[in-house]
């Protein structure tokens, strides 16, 4: 499995007609802001809720039942006592989350570089593009002076030194995908061989942005029953090459388990400029697949991604990681300034 092996006109790989269509968003105002944040603190904080108002009621009810006093009044009031402190609990461990919301929170965190941030793809910017083409990977292509597309042609010169870059973060849904995926679009749009490779075995979050159901994928090439170039598909709009996963109950927690990999990604290495990988979480097996690259970029929501989740991260990783990683923030919401970016 060596050399360049790209797939021919015909071949079995799956090409991404078009992404997953973003839903537009209503424009920045502060109702809007205080609305999301509600519901944010409700959907973090909700079990923790209902958990300690449920148990302190059971237990003010069994309290009154050995007391033989159980009647509606007492129901009533162990209900409203457990709601109570069920609140003053949520609401504490809300106030208590540090988040990251600005570039001068981030001064004091000297294990990571801060390499940027994107803004929330808005309805605003979504509708001047095709239909068919409100993506990500089409506003690159069709709105490269947005600030959407600015921020990740900046992000791609971060590591236009670099061959092997990993994208990761600390959970799901941080937009570490979406980021691997647009970061390596936008270095092949500055004229680089680059191919971005979906290592996240269980949830396919890369395979799943780029809106597509491939017939093999990454483990085939793995594995040696499928030479690595048959599996890598074009993205047409952006002309990035990738390789998916194919949705299977493979035992293997990680891509880094699997003895093939390292081949893989030497073969790769020879045939393109930049092989990025968008890696699981860090905790489910991303920080060892991140410690065999050149360049690790965590990747961080705004005012989502906690700092106590960025230090596990930094735990996590292998002390024999050749760089700092690099964070970079991205749905930064409109009318909010980050750094040098301000949100449209």
């Amino acid at each position: 499995m060596t050399g360049l092996n790209l797939p021919r006109p015909g071949g079995r790989a799956r090409q991404a007609l078009t992404g997953p269509v973003y839903a537009p968003r209503k424009p920045h105002n502060p109702g809007a802001e205080a609305s999301r944040r509600i519901t944010g603190a409700v959907r973090r904080q909700g079990w923790l809720f209902l958990g300690v108002a449920a148990a302190v009621a059971a237990f003010g009810l069994l309290l009154a039942l050995a007391e033989r006093s159980l009647d509606a009044n007492a129901a009533l009031f162990w209900s409203g006592v457990g709601a109570c402190i069920g609140f003053a609990l949520a609401a504490l461990r809300e106030l208590g989350r540090e988040t990251i919301f600005s570039a001068a929170r981030l001064g004091k965190q000297r294990s990571f570089t801060v390499l940027g941030a994107a803004p929330e793809l808005s309805g605003a910017t979504l509708r001047e593009l095709p239909p068919d083409q409100r993506t990500p990977l089409g506003c690159l292509a069709f709105l490269p002076a947005s600030p959407f597309a600015t921020a990740f042609r900046d992000l791609q010169g971060a590591f236009a030194r670099d061959s092997l870059v990993a994208f990761l973060s600390s959970a799901d849904d941080e937009g570490s995908a979406m980021a691997a995926m647009c970061a390596a679009a936008s270095a092949a749009q500055q004229g680089r061989r680059v191919i971005v490779v979906d290592c996240d075995l269980h949830r396919r979050a890369l395979t799943h942005e780029l809106g597509i159901e491939p017939d093999m994928g990454v483990l085939e090439a793995v594995s040696g029953a499928t030479p690595w170039g048959e599996v890598v598909g074009q993205e047409p709009e952006t002309g990035l090459s990738y390789i998916p996963v194919l949705a299977s109950k493979s035992p293997l927690r990680s891509l880094a388990e699997a003895p093939g990999f390292a081949a893989l990604l030497a073969s790769l290495r020879e045939g393109y400029d930049l092989v990025v990988v968008s890696c699981p979480p860090a905790a489910a097996g991303g920080a060892e697949l991140a410690a065999r690259a050149d360049k690790v970029v965590v990747v961080a929501a705004w005012d989502e991604t906690t700092f106590a989740a960025l230090r596990g991260v930094w735990r996590s990783l292998p002390r024999n990681a050749k760089a700092r990683p690099g964070l970079f923030v991205c749905r930064v919401p409109p009318g909010r300034r980050f750094g040098r970016l301000r949100a449209g």
